[in-house]
């Protein structure tokens, strides 16, 4: 790899002789430590660097057709006068070549930094922008070692794609953020992974999609109240001119937590977007909040609102019969060894047949407030993941899966990050909808039954190793016996490493490894780290085509929905 330098600089380098070299020929030679394909066509003598720009195979065993030199691996196709791609995602370095007498002379000229970059970013901004993979890779590389910043990188990609997200950002987002913290883990070119994986989410999910433009600013609207009305443009308006009016982040934040809590939003999905967003600005800058806070308004107003289903119906009466401004004052505190209150209530959680809002709410003193009801919540789920049969994945006519016990997870810790930045009546109330949720995951198992706990395996060996050999029992073994902070390290390298088959399954494996170490750290327990490992290592379902051909077949049918 050729050192980056801060300044430009030339070399003029002789690479060969005129009658060496005939017209519709080529030949490599080098220019210092740089690799070039010399070429001869009857408009003259060109250089180009001999590595092809997809994968790095030399042009000088590719074929020349007149003025077009082909790449013989994957047929792209390089105008020889000017390295334009006619065929491919980019094109190749050409360099002057100036004759003298015999002797061909080619100037290799080194950019600086600040040239490299200026020259990547609209390459890397068109990459994201076709979802060309390989690209997006290449240009994230080369700007890291030209000096960007790896936060900067992601936000090139919200920029591009969240305008472009059909009803406001979603997975693709959230995935983007908790990428974009593993970049902390991880020093030099080796950040390049997280934040491919950043942008190859959002350039997937967007690519080919016309940007929505957002409504314009009206500093006199309410958002609160356009949101609760799914008034999408009036309460993208109403931020906008808050935004444009100076509000700042901590009362924006609060603004976004009061929305999510008012409705158990698309599956919890509207509070874990909404801690994400904020996470890309508290690294991003609050200055670039307009460019994302719109299609998250456009998000939580297109959201399914749960809460008004009837299968929610009993719980939310019991939430709504709580006084919020009394369990939000419940002091936290460590909790106390001699207590069982902490295994009483996770007994409740995971045994109620209905939504225990109520127990909840009574043991809210006895285990530490909304903080503790969260652990119990947290430790409930990771239970259930680790005694999930994953049989049930392949059952077409199973409405459920890995994904819907995440969720209970994630949603505690969007809940727990909300309560963390905002402990108010607002966070309490989303606290108990993780109760419900809680509840929710836990209805396969109140449809078949529990099945036997899962056996522990071998806690001899590498993590990462049994996950990628399906060794689930081993892998939850490991990170029992392993410290937290490694476990959780390794399991969220391992979500970066295409550990899924498609993006929607990549994104919750990020997303569940980010958020399982939190909660570790949060509840002092291995649970949640184990229930990640068994999930990363354990069969799934990768695509839900067939699940949906038998869902239409009966609905065509029959006429009936799924059941729950």
């Amino acid at each position: 790899m050729r050192t980056p330098t801060d300044h430009c600089s030339s070399t003029t380098y002789p690479v060969g002789r005129v009658t060496d070299l005939e017209i519709g020929g080529m030949k490599m030679v080098r220019a210092g430590d740089r690799r070039l394909v010399l070429v001869r066509t009857e408009s003259g003598i060109h250089a180009l660097d001999n590595a092809c720009p997809h994968q790095g195979y030399g042009l000088a065993t590719g074929q020349l057709q007149g003025e077009l030199l082909t790449c013989q691996w994957h047929n792209w196709k390089f105008c020889v006068a000017d390295g334009t791609a006619i065929i491919g995602e980019e094109g190749v370095a050409c360099h002057p070549v100036n004759v003298v007498d015999d002797e061909i002379r080619v100037e290799i000229t080194t950019p600086s930094l600040s040239e490299q970059q200026s020259k990547l970013w609209p390459s890397l901004e068109g990459a994201i922008g076709n979802d060309y993979r390989g690209q997006i890779a290449r240009d994230t590389a080369r700007l890291l070692v030209a000096g960007a910043d790896p936060t900067d990188l992601v936000w090139a990609g919200i920029r591009i794609g969240a305008p472009k997200t059909e009803y406001g950002v979603g997975h693709e987002m959230a995935s983007a953020a908790d990428c974009l913290s593993a970049v902390d883990m991880l020093e030099g070119l080796d950040r390049t992974l997280p934040v491919v994986q950043a942008l190859a989410g959002i350039s997937e999910t967007t690519r080919g999609r016309a940007p929505h433009d957002p409504a314009g600013a009206d500093p006199t609207g309410e958002f609160l109240a356009a949101l609760e009305a799914e008034d999408v443009d009036g309460a993208v308006a109403a931020l906008r001119g808050a935004l444009a009016d100076g509000a700042d982040m901590p009362t924006v934040r609060r603004w976004f937590i009061e929305a999510v809590a008012a409705h158990h939003l698309s599956f919890g999905h509207g509070a874990i977007y909404v801690q994400k967003a904020f996470e890309l600005l508290e690294r991003g800058g609050w200055q670039r909040a307009d460019q994302l806070l719109p299609h998250l308004t456009r998000s939580l107003a297109h959201g399914t609102r749960e809460d008004t289903l009837p299968y929610m119906a009993k719980a939310m009466r019991e939430i709504n019969d709580v006084d919020l401004d009394v369990l939000a004052a419940v002091p936290a505190r460590p909790p106390d060894p001699r207590s069982t209150a902490g295994l009483e209530l996770l007994e409740i959680l995971l045994n109620s047949s209905e939504a225990p809002v109520a127990a909840a709410v009574a043991d809210a003193a006895a285990v530490g407030g909304v903080s503790g009801i969260l652990d119990e919540v947290t430790l409930a789920v990771s239970t259930r993941l680790l005694r999930y049969d994953p049989v049930n994945e392949f059952d077409p006519r199973s409405d459920f899966g890995w994904l819907d016990i995440s969720h209970g997870l994630t949603y505690a810790r969007a809940a727990r990050w909300a309560w963390n930045h905002e402990p108010s009546p607002a966070a309490a109330r989303l606290a108990l909808l993780t109760v419900f949720m809680c509840h929710d995951t836990g209805r396969l198992e109140r449809r078949v039954g529990v099945s036997s706990e899962p056996a522990l395996g071998s806690d001899n060996g590498d993590l990462v190793e049994a996950i990628r050999e399906r060794r689930a029992a081993d892998a939850v073994a490991i990170a029992e016996k392993g410290e937290i902070d490694e476990i959780g390290r390794t399991l969220r390298m391992v979500s970066l490493t295409d550990a899924a088959g498609s993006f929607i399954v990549s994104a919750h494996l990020v997303k569940m490894a980010a958020a399982s170490l939190e909660e570790a750290v949060a509840t002092g327990s291995k649970l949640p780290l184990m229930a990640t490992a068994r999930l990363a290592a354990s069969p799934r379902r990768e695509r839900f085509v067939e699940r949906a051909a038998v869902e239409a077949v009966r609905f065509v049918r029959d006429g009936t929905p799924p059941p729950r």
